[in-house]
């Protein structure tokens, strides 16, 4: 397996350093950003170099990388550093956690992350540059596309998700539902209709009860 190199030094790229340390063959050699946002030589141990001369380091043919950023602008500047990081020739790294249940011919895409606990029924696509978080379900012929974003969502039979879509936690998806590109689907949120692209649906709050607790104890 190719020495890895991770983009970004944040949250999101100490969260895949972890798991590509733990559970997978790749060996993770050093992370990698832009120049301007280098503050120390190194992030995690590793060494940190400046993505303008990667090249020098780690050439293409002999390095992978994964681009390990958030959600910013709705997955736009993940996929837009993806794209640069092929256009320079290096094969982009996935992941696919040991402890997920997916069918025996799924096929794992450029740049997809699946973390533990997920749960994918057979015929289940997933697109390239893709995060599925821990203890995701995804029902049976779902299709979901690029560059999306899930945290701990539940997903039903038969849905095709848009790429460029973020699903928080605990949101749920109903059978057959489309979801439109660019969706911003939050925690706790319930969708059973066709969605319109570049919308937001919230979950609802739970509202502060007008008990205090203090009265639950003599319950």
């Amino acid at each position: 397996m190719k020495p890895l190199v991770i983009f970004g030094i944040g949250a999101a790229a100490k969260l895949a350093y972890y798991y590509f340390e733990h559970d997978s063959s790749y060996p993770v050699a050093a992370f990698t950003v832009d120049a301007s946002y280098i503050t120390e030589a190194t992030f995690q141990g590793l060494p940190v170099i400046a993505f303008e001369e990667l090249e020098a380091s780690f050439p293409p043919d002999q390095t992978a990388v994964f681009v390990a950023m958030g959600i910013q602008k709705v997955n736009q500047q993940r996929a837009a550093r993806v794209a640069e990081v092929e256009a320079r020739g290096y094969e982009l790294a996935s992941y696919l956690s040991t402890k997920a249940y997916v069918a025996d011919d799924f096929v794992l895409q450029p740049n997809t992350f699946i973390m533990e606990g997920v749960t994918m029924e057979p015929e289940v696509t997933v697109g390239r540059n893709t995060l599925i978080g821990p203890k995701t379900f995804i029902g049976i012929r779902s299709h979901i596309g690029d560059h999306c974003w899930f945290v701990a969502a539940t997903i039903g039979e038969s849905v095709t998700v848009g790429e460029y879509t973020f699903i928080g936690l605990n949101a749920t998806i109903s059978s057959h539902v489309a979801i439109a590109p660019s969706n911003v689907i939050g925690a706790g949120a319930l969708i059973l209709a066709n969605t319109k692209e570049f919308s937001v649906y919230k979950g609802n709050a739970s509202e502060r009860s007008r008990v205090p607790s203090h009265r639950l104890f003599r319950i």
